[in-house]
């Protein structure tokens, strides 16, 4: 009687430690409790993609155009999205009212940064120099600090990488296409 007594009991543990055991690695931590301070070291953090962002051209052209309204509310400006990007408004000559056109080709930079490159210009009925057209929409609009006018290359340069962020984030633009209507730009950490 002695081995049925056992072989119940031995029966018994077998059958309330398999699930008992299946249950605690199920729920247990596998760092034991102990916080991985690898898995946080700062340095591997550093300039690694966090996120995109996928938007469409009337997005972005609604952005920049509020941005304008604010930085340069008595400039008559405002920014179109074709198949290329066109600036268009108007400047005060002789009390007359002069309107322009610039029609930009978009490239993006491998640092993230987007450049404009002018593409077809129009200045009323005049035939005026590109430059002194840059420089007088250098003259007239405040554009933000990460914005540059370069008139001799007849060029805009959005900095995008510069562009106020959270510290420790960046973001650059990784694609501009609108003729596909395809805009992304990723988020980054930094070390600043």
């Amino acid at each position: 009687m002695r081995k049925w007594k056992a072989a119940f009991f031995i029966l018994l543990l077998i059958t309330l430690a398999i699930p008992a055991t299946i249950l605690y690695l199920l729920f247990a931590d596998p760092a034991g409790g102990r916080l991985d301070r690898d898995q946080l070291n700062a340095d591997d953090l550093k300039n690694k993609k966090l996120l995109s962002v996928h938007t469409e051209k009337e997005q972005v052209e609604d952005l920049i155009n509020k941005e304008l309204r604010k930085k340069a509310p008595n400039v008559n400006a405002y920014v179109n999205f074709r198949d290329d990007i066109v600036l268009k408004g108007s400047f005060v000559v002789f009390k007359q009212e002069l309107p322009y056109q610039i029609n930009f080709e978009p490239e993006v930079m491998d640092n993230g940064d987007l450049l404009l490159k002018e593409k077809d210009l129009q200045v009323g009925r005049f035939p005026l120099p590109g430059d002194e057209v840059f420089a007088l929409l250098q003259k007239t609009i405040d554009f933000p600090e990460w914005v540059d006018v370069y008139p001799a290359d007849e060029s805009i340069l959005m900095r995008v990488t510069d562009m106020k962020a959270k510290k420790g984030y960046a973001v650059k633009t990784e694609e501009f296409d609108l003729k596909k209507n395809s805009i992304q730009f990723g988020v980054y950490t930094t070390d600043k």
